[in-house]
């Protein structure tokens, strides 16, 4: 039948080209009309012969696959029934029609939602995992649609991935991760010539010998205090319940000194051992710009903290400030215009530091600019201050007039936050040539990365007290203006409330080379000054505080309450200064957000919890911002974030 078709169809082409050639031509002019008309008909003939064969073919060959499946019927239903594989059809409502021999021995329920709770007949046809009786399975679904009653339904089958499975959780178990552990506090030790260096070394060497003994791990010394450690991945799980020992356990060597041995611990989670040890360092340089003392896991792109409860010890070498000061000196001697910019809302040690910063840039024949966003109460009095002087003329600019202005050759130094998030304008980043941080809080996972210069000290009291030290260092011939000194001891001042908290001799010696260039305390206490309104607000604040288990405090500035971010600031202030409160929360509207400001005395740190909350800061002083969060809601995770850290602290004692 295929070759008559194969013959007829090219005739019929030439009986019509043959036509169509004696039609146009000149010979037998009289018939050529004939001639044409019974080619054209024989023609057409053929293509209405060539169609009929065409489908009796086809016709012929739909009977022949019928006749196939139906012989073959009964034996390809029992090859799906008996297959190894578990094999059923369900229909939109996750009803099972039919399923084969091997579901119904490991599934015999009439509604498969009862092992899929969450099956959708619409979803999107991609496999997904399951476990069921101790066996991992593969899902897959292919759709059928029936169209003698026009009803649609699921052909799902489960691949059996147990085997496999089980060989990539012993991959997973048995991939060797880095850890890396430093004295971090080793050249503030080294310094003490009462420290008892050998047996120090060697009681750390002991403990961090039984620590890796316990994670079944190798490791080397490689360096004074520094020590190399390869485990099994297996073992993470097991130190991140025991919320490192070695930490407490360094603080109990005798040192001969007034100084405890402080640990930092870093590890790095990857699929390789060179990625281990990038991981490790990168989160190793979390830990010591977090102060040390803590443990830092990296996880990917992000980190988890343990320990760094305990108050920093003061700072006591100067130089790394002095080198800091030569390379910043070095830098505004060869750049054109500086740009200070500082974190969203500023107070006043942000704008003291700025000060600072733009005394050393005009020093050193820059232009210095401060880059101001959405001004706040706290900082209003030291503003009005710096307008009025004419020497400061053009020195505060709004973001947008600094983005305009920016060039490449321009130097950003940011003071009093590392955090992205944080900066009120964070798009000056991207304009500036290089970038310089300077700044007294911990390090947080969202800190700006390689910055030209940094100098971040989580044991200073404030960034006010760094840029005075700089200013000391910058140059033996600069004299910073009363104005500037002034605002520098404010800042100072509201970081240690008043001299009260995270205060070394060094915050001393800054405070008292501010007071004798200038500084007026009555101006630093005019900049406090609270108006009655204000002062009103703090107090029924403070009176509607609920005080949690362990001494801490929990209240929320009311909604019709104006500045009320400004006001749980104080507040919190206020209440860590109550007999019986340890710590305290206050959550305040910030246009749409919600603020919160956490105080402590230092037995509670304040930042661990704040951080949990995507905010940070110091031990005794934090803060964090909740986007699009009513009060309530924002109260309830506050409680929550604090019972958390609760009770790990008391599962640590």
């Amino acid at each position: 039948m295929k070759k008559t078709k194969t013959v007829l169809l090219p005739l019929g082409i030439l009986i019509c080209l043959l036509s169509l050639a004696v039609f146009t031509s000149g010979w037998y002019f009289a018939y050529r009309f004939t001639v044409a008309a019974i080619a054209l008909g024989t023609s057409v003939l053929v293509f209405f012969v060539s169609l009929m064969l065409e489908r009796r073919r086809a016709a012929a060959m739909q009977k022949r696959m019928d006749d196939v499946f139906r012989e073959n019927s009964e034996i390809s239903s029992r090859l799906v029934n008996q297959v190894s594989i578990p094999c059923a059809l369900i229909d939109r409502d996750g009803n099972i029609v039919w399923r084969n021999e091997s579901m119904q021995k490991i599934f015999d329920e009439p509604d498969i939602l009862r092992e899929q709770p969450h099956f959708d007949f619409s979803a999107p046809l991609v496999a997904v995992s399951m476990e069921r009786a101790g066996n991992v399975y593969q899902v897959m679904s292919v759709p059928v649609y029936r169209e003698s009653d026009e009803r649609a339904m699921l052909f799902q089958y489960w691949l059996d991935r147990t085997e496999a499975a089980h060989y990539q959780r012993l991959f997973e178990e048995q991939m060797p991760y880095v850890a890396l552990i430093y004295i971090d506090n080793y050249e503030e030790l080294s310094a003490d010539v009462q420290f008892h260096r050998t047996s120090v070394f060697a009681e750390v060497e002991r403990l961090v010998a039984d620590f890796v003994k316990d994670i079944e791990g190798v490791y080397r010394r490689y360096e004074n205090g520094r020590y190399f450690v390869v485990f099994e991945a297996q073992h993470l799980a097991q130190m991140e319940r025991s919320r490192f020992p070695l930490l407490e356990q360094a603080h109990g060597i005798d040192t001969g000194t007034s100084m405890l041995v402080s640990l930092s611990i870093a590890i790095g989670e990857a699929d390789r051992v060179s990625r281990a040890e990038e991981s490790a360092r990168q989160a190793m340089e979390l830990a010591l710009g977090r102060g040390g003392d803590q443990a830092v896991i990296k996880k990917g792109g992000g980190y988890v903290f343990y320990g760094g409860r305990r108050q920093l010890e003061a700072m006591q070498s100067r130089v790394k400030m002095r080198l800091f000061s030569k390379a910043l000196r070095q830098l505004f001697d060869n750049t054109g215009d500086v740009f200070i910019v500082g974190h969203s809302r500023p107070d006043m040690d942000c704008i003291g530091a700025a000060l600072g910063v733009a005394t050393c840039a005009r020093h050193a024949g820059s232009r210095a600019f401060i880059v101001l966003g959405e001004q706040n109460n706290m900082i209003e009095h030291a503003l009005e201050l710096i307008r009025d002087n004419h020497a400061f003329g053009g020195l505060l600019i709004t973001p947008e007039y600094a983005e305009r202005i920016m060039r490449p050759t321009s130097v950003l130094v940011v003071v009093d936050t590392q955090r992205v998030g944080s900066l009120v304008a964070p798009k000056l980043l991207e304009l500036a040539g290089r970038v310089v941080v300077i700044d007294h809080h911990r390090r947080g996972a969202d800190h700006i990365e390689s910055p030209t210069l940094h100098f971040l000290e989580a044991r200073a009291s404030s960034t006010s007290e760094l840029v005075t030290e700089l200013l000391q260092y910058f140059d033996v011939n600069i004299r910073p203006p009363a104005l500037v000194c002034a605002t520098l001891l404010a800042g100072i001042t509201i970081d240690t409330k008043h001299f009260a908290f995270n205060v070394g001799s060094r915050t001393f010696e800054a405070a008292g080379y501010l007071r004798k260039n200038g500084a007026e305390t009555s101006i630093v206490k005019q900049m406090f000054q609270d108006d009655m309104e204000s002062f009103g607000d703090v107090a029924t604040t403070v009176r509607s505080a609920e005080i949690m288990p362990g001494g801490i405090a929990l209240a929320s500035v009311g909604e019709e309450i104006k500045n009320a971010a400004l006001i749980a600031a104080k507040s919190a202030d206020e209440l860590v200064g109550i007999k019986g409160i340890g710590a305290a929360f206050v959550l305040g509207r910030d246009g749409e957000n919600i603020s919160v400001s956490g105080r402590s005395l230092g037995d509670l740190n304040v930042q661990i919890v704040c951080e949990r909350l995507g905010g940070g800061g110091h031990l005794s002083m934090a803060g964090a911002q909740l986007v699009n969060m009513e009060l309530e809601e924002a109260e309830a995770l506050v409680r929550t974030a604090i019972e958390h850290y609760t009770q790990e602290v008391l599962h640590t004692l």
